[in-house]
């Protein structure tokens, strides 16, 4: 390895070593302070936590650049970590190529491109224009640092986001999305009958919109197909159901507790499950909601719009994922995303989840709205990184529009005529206890985005 794919890890494993859960970026933003003081850096925090670190240029050309990355990481373990994410260091894994975390998420999303931000700011012998660099919080769930970022202090007009899990394609647009909370408020009655703990886990999960072909086995909704299934044996009353972490998030876990009188029973929810791990135990529980509150509960899950809705040309143009679901006490709520580029189809799918909530007597929340970035057909920035990935690495990267949400949408809504790109490095599995990332990728994008910057 090169010197400065050494620095790089160095910095990696400093960054992991720093809690950054998504809303709690405070630790990290203060070591960026005290990263931005040490080096006599220019910078600028504001009420989000989001960083603005400046560096004057040292080569012929004083043009510049934004580069930009967030904070937050996505914090899921395993089912028997004892790891405290708001204070305990991820443990790095490293073998041969590949880094991986011990029973985490790694955070390489985007821990790769704020390493490469710290190492780029730190140097001295790098040569570069004048930069701009952008940290910015809560990515993985509201993208308020974006929505709250202050770009007046911003004077450069060509961005690179560095948010991409390829390192042989450059981004050039993404979808819009919509994200509601979906209420229900029932009647919880006393209810003799035995109750039932079901719990499946180990579901193969990710990020649903890279990965979105993976939410059509939603454990969420693998749990209320069985629970629906059921009812057509005998009554089945909920009790409650709980799910998933994020609602951009494919969920890997559900636990739905149910009282039944069905003989049997894990024997036949294990015949039912294709996926994952079952648990079923005997448990206690006074109440439940009523056999109707229930399968309205069940009907809400299994018909909300998820998954690959609608393709065309073998491109992805609408999808939806539920992320979560929570019970307390007599009130569940679901937390789920649709995406689109098309914003008349979003809208249209969204209305139909609207529909379908309005029959199951569930109240619809908007948490947010992201819009889409869109393509520049005139784009300057994108010629300039394919010259320079040419010369790099001796070929062409294609230009792609993910089906996935970037901070990118945000920044073109609030800013004007701003260029933009976004690159990265192989990851796979991310927002997962099983990902990883490859050190010769991320050396492979350094030496890119070095070879773009120089010239």
């Amino acid at each position: 390895m090169t010197e400065i794919t050494n620095r790089f890890l160095e910095l990696f494993y400093k960054i992991s070593e720093i809690p950054r859960e998504s809303g709690k970026e405070g630790k990290f933003a203060d070591f960026l302070e005290n990263f931005a003081k040490k080096h006599n850096l220019e910078y600028y925090r504001d009420e989000s936590n989001n960083v603005l670190i400046k560096k004057k240029g040292n080569n012929e050309n004083n043009e510049t650049i934004i580069l930009q990355a967030h904070i937050d990481m996505v914090c899921v373990k395993r089912e028997n970590s004892e790891h405290n994410f708001e204070t305990d260091p991820i443990e790095i894994i490293k073998n041969g190529d590949v880094i991986s975390a011990k029973d985490t998420s790694l955070g390489a999303d985007q821990g790769i491109g704020l390493a490469i931000m710290l190492l780029i700011l730190e140097s001295s012998k790098i040569k570069h224009p004048n930069l701009e660099c952008m940290f910015t919080t809560e990515e993985e769930t509201t993208f308020n640092g974006v929505f709250n970022f202050d770009y007046s202090k911003l004077s450069g007009k060509k961005l690179i986001n560095l948010d991409h899990c390829k390192d042989d394609t450059i981004v050039i647009g993404c979808d819009a999305d919509i994200c509601n909370k979906y209420i229900f408020e029932g009647i919880l009655d006393e209810n003799g009958i035995q109750t039932y703990e079901i719990n499946i886990k180990n579901i193969n999960g990710g990020n649903s919109g890279i990965e979105i072909e993976r939410s059509a086995r939603n454990v969420i909704t693998i749990t209320a197909e069985i629970i629906q299934k059921l009812q057509k044996e005998k009554d089945v009353f909920i009790c409650s159901i709980d799910g998933g972490k994020s609602e951009g998030d494919i969920a890997t876990s559900c636990k739905c507790i149910i009282k039944t009188k069905i003989d049997d029973l894990d024997s036949k929810v294990k015949a039912l499950t294709m996926d994952g791990q079952v648990q079923i135990y005997e448990s206690t529980n006074n109440l439940s909601f009523s056999l109707e509150d229930s399968k309205k509960i069940i009907s809400q899950i299994t018909e909300l719009k998820q998954g690959i809705i609608k393709k065309q040309d073998n491109n992805i143009v609408v999808s939806g994922n539920i992320g979560t679901i929570n019970t307390i006490g007599n009130k569940i709520s679901i937390t789920g995303i649709v995406r689109s580029i098309e914003i008349e189809e979003l809208q249209k799918y969204n209305r139909k989840n609207t529909e379908i909530s309005n029959k199951n007597h569930f109240d619809v929340e908007e948490i947010y709205q992201d819009s889409a970035w869109k393509p520049n057909e005139n784009s300057n920035l994108q010629e300039d990184y394919k010259k320079a990935y040419y010369k790099v690495n001796g070929s062409i990267p294609s230009m792609e529009i993910v089906h996935a949400g970037l901070e990118c949408s945000s920044i073109a809504n609030k800013t004007t005529n701003m260029d933009m790109i976004c690159i990265g490095s192989i990851i796979e599995d991310f927002h997962t206890v099983n990902e990883k990332m490859y050190i010769s990728s991320c050396e492979k994008t350094i030496k890119t985005l070095l070879e773009y910057l120089k010239n």
